[in-house]
């Protein structure tokens, strides 16, 4: 039983004199290895002469494509409308637009305001308002509409100077279902900073024509003009801005 204790004892022992000299080699012994050149240049010691600890090297957070896509459309939503042009009372163009001003100001393509029309409706959170033209660029294709309303949400216009060859862009339209919107989305890279180009779209697609094409972070970089053979153009955000004087 003695024999017993004695090992018992001699072990604890060993692991408080071992945690001593961990301490001792920590504070003291690596800090004075640190300042003599030979030892300096390896690599855990020069992170403590340094005064860096490392915890959980290999511990990071990954925010992946899926995801930060998902939080550009969120951010989008709320600023979609669908557009629809009348004559009397027969629709004649449909589309989309986007909210750019609190106070009801919306950005839309102007083929969907055209001069055979004379009736605009804005379709927004569960119910229709009247539109009424501000003005339009027919060379850019660009229309500026208004709704009386207020508190609205609006995009976040990107830098053009932000643009890179290969960045990842998502085209995203709304359809009016009866009394719901249906959102759709289309993903794609910048091949090149001003181009047409023509993607795999159904025939609701089309009617994204209008609607903003945004970047990752969920920001307008350009107005989406659509087709009926599916071919696209995108309004670059410079010319947005000179539109509507920014």
């Amino acid at each position: 039983m003695n024999k017993l204790k004695e090992k018992f004892f001699n072990i604890v022992l060993i692991l408080i004199i071992g945690g001593l000299g961990g301490v001792l080699v920590n504070n003291f012994l690596l800090p004075y290895l640190s300042t003599i050149p030979v030892f300096s240049k390896i690599g855990f010691i020069e992170n403590i002469g340094n005064g860096t600890t490392i915890i959980n090297p290999t511990e990071k957070i990954t925010i992946t494509e899926n995801i930060a896509i998902e939080d550009a459309i969120d951010k989008i939503d709320p600023c979609l409308v669908a557009v629809h042009s009348y004559r009397g009372k027969k629709l004649i163009n449909q589309g989309t637009g986007f909210i750019i001003t609190s106070d009801g100001l919306i950005l839309t393509a102007a083929d969907l305001i055209s001069s055979g029309t004379n009736y605009y409706s804005i379709y927004r959170n569960n119910h229709f308002s009247e539109a009424k033209i501000i003005k339009r660029d027919i060379e850019n294709n660009l229309a500026l509409l208004k709704i009386e309303e207020d508190n609205l949400p609006v995009v976040s216009l990107a830098d053009l100077d932000d643009f890179r060859l290969g960045q990842r862009v998502i085209l995203t339209g709304i359809k009016l279902n009866k009394t719901e919107l249906n959102h759709f989305i289309n993903l794609g890279t910048i091949r090149e900073l001003e181009e047409n180009f023509k993607v795999n779209l159904n025939e609701e697609d089309i009617l994204a024509s209008g609607s903003p094409l945004i970047n990752i972070n969920g920001e307008v970089i350009g107005l989406n003009l659509i087709n009926l053979k599916g071919y696209i153009k995108t309004i670059p955000i410079d010319k947005i801005k000179e539109f509507i004087g920014l």
